[in-house]
């Protein structure tokens, strides 16, 4: 074929001309639902264009495609969609929460808030005396902790033997 054909276009030319294809009806409706569906659980489908396919087909239509989608998929969109809502476990109140974000009604949840940290406390030296009395304990910190050595040999056997 040296040329491209555009099904988009076919359909729209279809759809125009819909009086010439009346038992096409529910083969229409089937192939509108499978077109959706398979933008919905695409991986870069985002809350933005999933709100412009419900304006697009209007509330019931987008709801009958929504439904169709198997219970893994909705999760994995409600998870884009709305990445920080509650993880929903039955599959009818993640189609629920995604409609609520579609047409608006609901938003999704911000980003939890990370705790502040906590300023560490520093207490100012008294004087002479805090300061020489400071002085052994950094030497103590400086130097490394002695390593623990290992039982090898003779000597594992004699702890085994032991216990």
């Amino acid at each position: 074929m040296g040329e491209e054909t555009d099904f988009f276009r076919l359909l729209g030319a279809i759809g125009g001309k819909a009086a010439l294809f009346p038992a096409a009806g529910n083969a229409a409706r089937k192939a509108v639902n499978e077109i959706v569906r398979a933008q919905l659980i695409a991986d870069g489908t985002t809350l933005d264009e999933v709100r412009q396919i419900r304006t697009l087909l209007g509330p019931a239509a987008f709801a009958e495609a929504l439904d169709g989608v198997p219970a893994p998929k909705t999760k994995g969109l409600l998870s884009r969609a709305d990445p920080h809502g509650p993880a929903l476990a039955q599959p009818g109140d993640r189609i629920k929460a995604l409609l609520a974000l579609a047409d608006g009604s609901r938003q999704p949840a911000a980003p939890p808030e990370k705790p502040a940290k906590k300023a560490a406390s520093k207490k100012a030296p008294a004087g002479k005396d805090a300061a020489a009395k400071d002085e052994p304990l950094k030497d103590q910190a400086a130097a490394p902790a002695p390593r623990k050595r290992k039982i090898t040999g003779r000597a594992a056997l004699r702890v085994s033997e032991e216990r």
